[in-house]
């Protein structure tokens, strides 16, 4: 009976003290891997500073989103930054802090010449969006297709790299206004595109979630790490 009891405990024990995990993506100004490959942008540093003054145990790792969304998804001791609060995901995770507010837009070259109005106009174009971000779980509710109108792409740095280099392949693009701006202000050549309309009205905000059978400890400990940073804003 002892030694049940002490393998037990050891098992307890090292549930209690495993280390949490965050997922990200690089998606600047949010966060962002600077030229040293340090993670930087003020939802990193939200995130960094409400979890070390718990004292939680974590280590953050930087992926593509599809990645991230589903490691988050599929892990119970993961967290993830910034993840759109979305009524789709509403029952998929546990939101703790809102980090931030962008705005989705469709974006076209100005060279093509394209205007829209409304969504059905938008589903006769090729859409350059990010695999499993909310814009593509948007746009799939609402009747757009994957490999028919919507083109997924890994990351956002791999758009701008279609925008620049293979601009004839795309005709529309989904992407918010601040990681636009963000990759205009680190550009010589400016990219030639025209804002076009929001993806919709309501757009979701970013927040920290986790795993929906994160334990009940680690939800509590993260919790108390949130309201209190939040506190002494």
């Amino acid at each position: 009976m002892t030694k049940w009891y002490c393998v037990l405990l050891l098992i307890v024990s090292h549930h209690c003290v495993a280390k949490l995990t965050v997922v990200t993506e690089n998606f600047a100004p949010a966060q962002y891997l600077d030229a040293n490959n340090n993670l930087v942008g003020d939802a990193a540093d939200k995130v960094r500073l409400a979890l070390d003054s718990a004292g939680i145990d974590y280590s953050i790792s930087v992926n593509d989103w599809s990645m991230a969304y589903n490691i988050a998804l599929r892990d119970p001791q993961t967290c993830i930054f910034s993840i759109s609060r979305s009524p789709e995901r509403e029952h998929n995770f546990i939101w703790f802090a809102k980090l931030a507010q962008f705005d989705t837009n469709f974006y076209s070259l100005k060279s093509k010449g394209i205007s829209l109005t409304n969504l059905e106009q938008a589903k006769q174009y090729r859409i350059a969006v990010l695999k499993d971000n909310y814009s593509h779980h948007y746009l799939l509710s609402k009747g757009f297709k994957e490999n028919e109108n919507l083109m997924l792409f890994s990351s956002f740095d791999n758009i701008f790299k279609i925008i620049q280099t293979r601009s004839s392949s795309i005709d529309l693009v989904v992407i918010p206004a601040q990681r636009i701006n963000h990759e205009q202000s680190h550009l010589l050549n400016k990219l030639q595109l025209e804002l076009l309309m929001p993806i919709n009205a309501h757009q979701a905000p970013l927040y920290f979630a986790c795993n929906k059978n994160l334990p009940d400890n680690v939800k509590q400990q993260l919790s108390a790490a949130f309201s209190s940073y939040e506190s002494k804003l």
